[in-house]
């Protein structure tokens, strides 16, 4: 993990609540890496999908700080630019089945 890389995260089922973020992405990984790094950690996350009370608190009682970036500003959110990347590598690992041609 503190190679650089963390596993990717799928929530099996379910929404993802503020308790399931907390309990399944803030505990395990957040916590670890603000461990590893100290203080000037900083968390990196949109806010607006993850505004429930008890991560903010949670945030607050591990003393990690968070970015603060729009959510809904494409050009100037640094996570869309990541999900771009990681949509077009996924899409060249697995080209789309192509039907054969009918004469």
């Amino acid at each position: 993990m503190l190679d650089g890389r963390t596993p990717l995260n799928v929530f099996e089922r379910g929404t993802v609540t503020g308790v399931r973020y907390r309990d399944e992405i803030l505990e395990p990984y957040v916590r670890l890496f603000r461990g590893a790094f100290g203080p000037e950690f900083i968390l990196i996350d949109d806010r607006e999908s993850h505004r429930a009370l008890l991560v903010d608190e949670f945030l607050e009682s591990e003393d990690i700080r968070r970015m603060d970036w729009p959510a809904r500003y494409p050009d100037l959110n640094p996570i869309e630019h990541v999900w771009n990347a990681l949509g077009r590598a996924i899409a060249t690992r697995n080209p789309p089945v192509r039907e054969p041609s009918r004469k």
